[in-house]
């Protein structure tokens, strides 16, 4: 627990570190020339080890290892879409010799430049977003001390961490000593868990967190999650490390005014190749909600409990059996669905029963743009990763939305055995004609 009686300052940190929202672009319109962090700072009237711990901060990563991703990235569509001699694209990618460049690009891309000019998969570093940095985040090593663990039961997610930390005081009848930490726990049946870890000994080891600090109250929690988790993470050199996140309370006159949030991270081993590949039909049994663009999670969650629901009633061995499961994000409409194969129909009571967004959608067979995503994360910030992808490759694609296929491996649930797919259907050679998903 951090416990403070002085006034909490209302610091939003894109405010102090507004500086980084000139860099991005002047880095993205100098990639061709000669770059480096001490003639950026000089620019921007900082010191070199300010700009190096402000841009880590903002974008997670160093100014070095950006500047040679995006200008990798730029070559790689040059490799692609064009047939300039590799020479030239080494000579535009500010490096001095061939040699220089085909050693930098096997080392972000994983192949030589001719292998990818060759190859099936394509390779894109997306630039940084001055309108997505929103927190200043740390990464370093941070050490959880050992913990007793509470975990508190209740029918409602709003303001159970309220609730936990009140019967928590209710137990100890005093004031809570130490640090304190939180996380969601365990759900039994339909009653959802929240722990509240107390500290008891100083000990722990230390590993690697990505953490920021955020007001305490649900919006700004939820957005701070989601900031660090799909948008930071995603641009970032890092990647999940499946450690176990943490909320660490700060506490000022006795009651949580802060929440420290720490994602666990490693060093990413690779980055994202998309490839473009020829799939098979799929058919998935779909349940589709409304929701509006910012609360499009429970919006999923009402199509997928429609989904399941229905199957429960008349089709339980398809649970049973499942192993793919779909997902879109469009407009304001969210799609949830369970693969069902070719042959599967409703019958008619199922749309009176269940409502009017149950369907059986299928899945074209054709050529298709396939971004993995480790993460797990939002569909629709991969799916405007991907579409910007292809714009920016000139690739013909339908016009249709990017869907999700999320696959099981061993008949395991947890993440570390699903597999998630994002698909982006492409034309056909010499086809002109655009397909709409609403006909």
């Amino acid at each position: 627990m951090i416990t403070t009686r002085e006034p909490v300052a209302q610091c939003k940190p894109v405010d102090k570190l507004r500086y980084i929202r000139e860099v991005l672009p002047y880095i993205e319109k100098h990639l061709d020339e000669e770059l480096g962090p001490e003639h950026i700072a000089g620019r921007h009237f900082v010191s070199t080890s300010q700009l190096y711990r402000d841009f880590y901060a903002c974008t997670g990563h160093s100014v070095k290892e950006y500047i040679r991703k995006r200008r990798i990235s730029n070559a790689c569509e040059k490799i692609k879409c064009s047939d300039l001699p590799l020479a030239i694209i080494a000579d535009e990618s500010g490096l001095q010799t061939q040699q220089a460049f085909n050693k930098l690009f096997k080392s972000v891309v994983g192949m030589t430049p001719v292998e990818y000019r060759q190859g099936d998969t394509y390779f894109y570093f997306y630039p940084v977003s001055v309108g997505e940095i929103s927190l200043a985040v740390k990464v370093g090593k941070e050490t959880i001390p050992e913990c007793e663990t509470t975990r508190f039961y209740d029918s409602c997610l709003v303001g159970i961490e309220d609730k936990a930390i009140a019967a928590l005081k209710n137990t100890i009848n005093g004031e809570i000593k130490g640090r304190v930490f939180g996380r969601n726990g365990k759900q039994i049946g339909n009653r959802l868990c929240y722990e509240l870890m107390t500290q008891q000994a100083a000990t722990g080891e230390p590993d690697l967190f990505a953490t920021c600090v955020v007001n305490y109250n649900e919006q700004e929690i939820s957005d701070g999650w989601n900031y660090l988790y799909n948008s930071w993470l995603a641009t970032s050199m890092f990647e999940e490390s499946g450690n176990g996140y943490f909320e660490e309370y700060i506490f000022q006159n006795g009651g949580p005014r802060k929440l420290k949030l720490y994602l666990p991270v490693k060093k990413r081993k690779k980055e994202q190749h998309i490839s473009i590949t020829s799939i098979s039909e799929m058919s998935f049994v779909v349940g589709r909600e409304k929701g509006h663009l910012l609360r499009g999670h429970n919006a999923e969650r009402k199509a997928s409990e429609k989904v399941m629901n229905f199957l429960q009633e008349h089709h339980p061995l398809l649970i049973r059996n499942a192993q793919k499961f779909y997902v879109c994000c469009y407009d304001d409409i969210c799609e949830c669905g369970m693969e069902c194969g070719d042959a599967f129909t409703l019958p008619a009571p199922a749309s009176r029963h269940f409502g009017s967004g149950l369907e059986v959608v299928h899945i074209p067979a054709g050529r298709y743009a396939v971004l993995p995503d480790d993460r797990l994360g939002d569909v629709r910030v991969g799916a405007a990763k991907l579409e910007l992808w292809l714009q920016n490759n000139h690739i013909a694609h339908e016009n249709m939305p990017v869907f999700a296929v999320y696959e099981t491996i061993n008949g395991s649930y947890d993440s570390e055995n699903i597999r998630m797919k994002l698909y982006k259907q492409l034309k056909k050679p010499n086809e002109t004609v655009q397909v709409d998903k609403n006909g």
